[in-house]
């Protein structure tokens, strides 16, 4: 049970001079305990719209023992170079969606 932290994320396109423009996605989510590992995956198919990449969140349990505390943990996607044109980002993790707006550099 993951929740998205809503006003963490953030995606911008990251232009450093001589390498390729690269797409950057950062933001948390809250679990219920201590023992979770969670990350951002590029779904697959995309929807219908090119301009907006879709991300899951995936989110597990570790195996053993875990102390009952909500736990904040922070994630990142990276695409070098962005595979489109992208204006926003959608982030799912199942029971609900977040839309980020792509900032040119940062």
């Amino acid at each position: 049970m993951t929740v998205l932290l809503r006003n963490t994320f953030k995606a911008w396109i990251d232009r450093v001079p001589g390498a390729p423009p690269r797409l950057i996605m950062i933001g948390d989510v809250r679990v219920p305990t201590n023992g979770w590992h969670a990350r951002l995956t590029r779904r697959s198919p995309q929807g219908i719209n090119p301009k907006i990449l879709i991300l899951d969140v995936s989110a597990q349990e570790s195996g053993g023992e875990a102390r009952e505390q909500i736990t904040t943990i922070p994630l990142r996607y990276e695409e070098s170079p962005p595979l489109d044109e992208y204006g926003q980002v959608m982030i799912a993790n199942g029971k609900g969606e977040i839309v980020v707006r792509i900032c040119g550099s940062h």
